[in-house]
């Protein structure tokens, strides 16, 4: 007995449906064996859980533990954290290429640049070779790293202080300090934690406070590069120095 083009035209549809579904399902293991096999060559020494397709296209979770990193269907990027990394292979081994710091540390860079040495705690003179810093009163590595502001001075390298408050008594000290005869010698004795004379003046104080949230610090001492690239917390005059002639 011959079907109805109505049954006929069901079963083609379920047959296309039922093909594409197994096509769809054994591409997807395909594209899990290889992100496997690239998972396991770029962290050998580290094991995850499981691999798996996620709703958006080309886009695959990768758990470790109650952690996931997220990874294209070419294993060409990872996001974790927020960032987004390039994964690429040079000389047998992976390198990472974060792309999410790199158009931040642009950012960075074009709004430090746009303060001028006088609305700061400014120490040395280059034009060129130069950090800043977003820096603390009450902070013991910030003392250890303003020590260390000889050292950058005699190798050509300027100094720019961010001072950030969290206390009112901080914050008057600091002020203090902007309206001294000698901005950068009070400064200096606040460090050593040494009492400098009550004042007041006009002041960007409150204006380090902006931006200081438009870069988005979250420890100090926070080190700036002149490419506006991050360091966090204190680093060694020799490493900072190193990092910027490289």
């Amino acid at each position: 007995m011959q079907k109805s083009s109505k049954s006929l035209i069901k079963l083609i549809i379920f047959s296309i449906f039922f093909i594409f579904s197994n096509q769809i399902a054994y591409s997807s293991d395909s594209v899990i064996k290889s992100l496997e096999k690239k998972m396991n060559e770029i962290f050998p020494s580290v094991k995850f859980d499981k691999i798996k397709k996620t709703e958006i296209k080309n886009i695959y979770e990768i758990h470790y533990g109650g952690e996931i990193v997220y990874i294209t269907s070419d294993g060409n990027y990872i996001f974790e954290s927020g960032n987004i990394q390039k994964v690429e292979k040079e000389n047998n081994s992976y390198v990472f290429t974060n792309l999410t710091e790199i158009s931040a540390a642009e950012g960075r860079k074009n709004l430090l640049d746009n303060i001028p040495d006088e609305k700061m705690f400014s120490y040395g003179s280059s034009k060129e070779d130069y950090i800043n810093v977003v820096t603390d009163i009450d902070c013991p590595y910030c003392r250890k790293f303003h020590n260390d502001i000889p050292i950058y001075i005699k190798n050509g390298i300027k100094v720019r202080y961010l001072v950030f408050t969290i206390k009112t008594s901080s914050k008057r000290k600091i002020i203090s300090a902007w309206c001294s005869n000698d901005k950068n010698e009070a400064f200096t004795k606040l460090k050593n934690e040494e009492n400098i004379p009550s004042k007041t003046c006009d002041n960007p104080i409150e204006k380090h406070q902006e931006l200081i949230s438009s870069i988005g610090v979250g420890s100090t001492p926070s080190i700036y590069l002149p490419n506006g690239r991050l360091i966090q917390g204190y680093m060694s005059p020799d490493e900072v120095i190193q990092k910027i002639r490289n």
